[in-house]
């Protein structure tokens, strides 16, 4: 593909910024990280579309985006505390603790379990719930198809079901 003039590159960031932004999210848990990711991706897909070959651009700027997500995670030790002083502080101002603080255990617990899923599982279902994406949209992301990206989410979901039952 040729290279993209200043005008289709502007079209192309108005289109796929948010939906690369909550994919990123999807994947990080940090805003600014996310906003750090989502602008270096840009710079590669626009250094680097020459080597775009067609196909879903999309699905190639979440590789790019996941890509340097990775090695982001390389570069740094990344330790999520589940409530940390700042967490704790927001609950504690809360009318409601015990409520808040069963739904936040309810959350740790379903992230937990999010997380013990194999890879692939783990993010489909990420890409679904949280970036929204339709199985369509996963499939091309992940370079399977629109079946498969409905089959793994339907089981996954089906082993979360299983694992927040066996907790209870």
């Amino acid at each position: 593909m040729n290279s993209a003039s200043t005008k289709e590159m502007e079209e192309i960031y108005l289109k796929y910024c948010i939906p690369l932004k909550k994919y990123v999210v999807s994947i990080c848990r940090n805003q600014d990280l996310a906003d750090d990711i989502v602008s270096e991706t840009f710079y590669r897909a626009i250094k680097n579309y020459d080597s775009f070959t067609g196909g879903n651009l999309f699905a190639w700027l979440c590789t790019i985006a996941k890509n340097i997500y990775f090695n982001h995670l390389k570069k740094k030790d990344n330790t999520n505390a589940s409530i940390d002083d700042e967490n704790f502080m927001e609950v504690a101002g809360n009318t409601d603790v015990e409520a808040e603080v069963m739904k936040r255990e309810e959350q740790r617990k379903l992230a937990e379990s999010i997380n013990s899923l194999a890879d692939v599982e783990k993010e489909v279902v990420k890409l679904r719930i949280d970036s929204g994406l339709s199985f369509k949209e996963i499939g091309d992301v992940l370079h399977k198809s629109e079946n498969w990206a409905r089959v793994t989410f339907y089981r996954s979901k089906e082993k979360l079901k299983g694992m927040m039952n066996d907790e209870e």
